[in-house]
């Protein structure tokens, strides 16, 4: 599921780090990350971040490939600063279609730092409703660190609610972006 999740993020415009799936490229930039094709992958010891060289790289793919007997899939790591968010859109019974904004990765559940919108609702709407976040000065920008880009995150919701409609989906999620002033990634989805 990753690896076609990876395909529609890409065909419809949303950046995704450069992958691999079900087998080791033979040229590579490393750092990478390896991950097996599983849900909650942290908390199954089903991702490896940082593998420097092929010989780790191997041992990790043939450790998940073994352990998970699901697809493996290599992974481009992005380095440098920025900020994790998790963007969930689901159709809601009440509501209709919203989207749940929050600080992601490993840390989604933990926090439970989320705000909820209902499409549609443009961008001021979206910068207006950020500030409800109890960490919404880390997106801003706190101690050096510069903040998001608030026009990237609303492109990114979008063009994901797209993707959401087309295949009508009933729930699609990326978990986490990786965003900064800059750019943005999706380094993991999953939908249904």
């Amino acid at each position: 599921m990753l690896s076609e999740g990876f395909e529609l993020l890409e065909k419809n415009g949303i950046k995704v780090p450069e992958f691999w799936t079900n087998n080791i490229p033979i040229h590579v930039k490393f750092p990478v990350v390896i991950k097996a094709d599983i849900n909650h992958k942290t908390d199954k010891n089903a991702v490896k971040l940082n593998v420097y060289d092929y010989k780790e790289l191997e041992l990790y793919y043939n450790k998940f490939k073994k352990e998970f007997q699901k697809d493996v899939i290599i992974q481009e790591q992005i380095i440098g600063d920025y900020i994790e968010i998790i963007l969930g859109i689901k159709k809601d019974i009440t509501f209709g279609d919203i989207v749940l904004i929050g600080l992601g990765g490993i840390y989604t559940e933990l926090f439970k730092d989320f705000i909820i919108l209902s499409f549609p609702f443009d961008i001021n709407m979206l910068k207006e409703r950020l500030k409800d976040l109890k960490y919404y000065r880390i997106l801003e920008g706190y101690r050096n660190k510069k903040g998001i880009n608030m026009d990237i995150l609303y492109e990114n919701i979008n063009k994901l609610y797209s993707i959401f409609k087309d295949k009508n989906f009933n729930e699609l999620e990326v978990n986490p972006l990786l965003i900064n002033e800059k750019e943005a990634y999706a380094v993991d989805i999953r939908f249904f």
